[in-house]
């Protein structure tokens, strides 16, 4: 039997999608959030589900931060692009901005991405078409004028406000979302098995069983490179866009109206059921009639 996911309460876990040839385990964060598209269940990954870079160096930029430690404008990032694209390995990238560079080896300290696929290249076709195009506010830097502006996007990072720190540069970048309070314990995450695997950097500190930093896409506004994540112990904090020691941790809507599995499984998960026509034919005055995507043609 079935669900509509909207019946989940939030910090149920939900499989959707893989990463590492492992599907990812989101926690619903959220339930008709205020500014996302209506009715839309809100999912944020339960793990950091991998170790990156926000944006590379960009040795053409005129300004010598960003030339030096990568661009924290997030409209521009690298990690907001690689993370919308279906593509294929090596195929990801385009530059957006004349400075603009790819995370290549040399650009960010660890874990250069511009040959990888895009995060979106291991979901279904059914999975990519589920996810919502949201509009989200970014605060801009001093270097970029100040003030914030709006992109449009189906898989994005969360923002101070969104986690439940404080606003930067006193914007409100959206609005608190419900899985957060403003105890510094709600915001703690753990990086996967496989994303500590995968990453060519390496610590005592990075492992399964330590909470690890995650990136925001909001930039830390006194200047042009410094992006703010959430620390270790759950704090505000920021970090050059280019270090690639960071930790990823996407955000997404869904439709309420997907089904979902009545049960959880081994996991604690529930999964993503999709409907698919049933196979059978009618006979209609000795006229075979197929039955397929939910209606058969009688008599025109």
């Amino acid at each position: 039997m079935a669900q509509f996911l909207s019946n989940l309460p939030v910090g149920a876990k939900v499989k959707f999608g893989s990463i590492y040839n492992q599907p990812i385990v989101w926690l619903v964060a959220a339930k008709n959030h205020a500014g996302y598209p209506s009715g839309a269940i809100t999912l944020l990954t339960e793990r950091i589900v991998k170790i990156m870079a926000v944006d590379a160096k960009e040795p053409s930029n005129s300004n010598s931060d960003r030339k030096n430690y990568g661009n924290n404008r997030h409209i521009h990032s690298n990690i907001l692009q690689w993370l919308n694209s279906p593509a294929g390995a090596g195929q990801w990238y385009q530059s957006q901005h004349a400075a603009d560079a790819p995370p290549n080896s040399g650009e960010v300290t660890y874990n250069p991405y511009t040959q990888q696929a895009g995060f979106l290249n291991a979901f279904t076709a059914d999975e990519r078409e589920a996810i919502l195009q949201t509009t989200l506010t970014v605060v801009k830097s001093s270097t970029d004028g100040g003030g914030s502006e709006t992109f449009t996007k189906k898989v994005f990072l969360l923002s101070t406000t969104e986690v439940g720190l404080a606003n930067e540069s006193g914007i409100a970048e959206g609005s608190r979302l419900a899985m957060f309070t403003t105890d510094n314990g709600s915001r703690l995450c753990y990086p996967t098995a496989a994303a500590v695997a995968n990453s060519d950097y390496s610590s005592s500190s990075l492992a399964v069983d330590k909470a690890w930093y995650w990136w925001l896409r909001t930039p830390y506004a006194s200047n042009a490179h410094s992006v703010r994540n959430v620390d270790s112990d759950g704090s505000l904090y920021y970090s050059s866009a280019h270090s690639g020691s960071g930790g990823l941790r996407p955000a997404l809507n869904l439709p309420s109206s997907l089904l979902v599995s009545d049960t959880t499984d081994a996991d604690g998960c529930y999964t993503i059921i999709w409907w698919t026509p049933p196979n059978m034919a009618f006979d209609i005055n000795n006229v075979k009639k197929v039955y397929d995507n939910g209606w058969c043609k009688v008599n025109g």
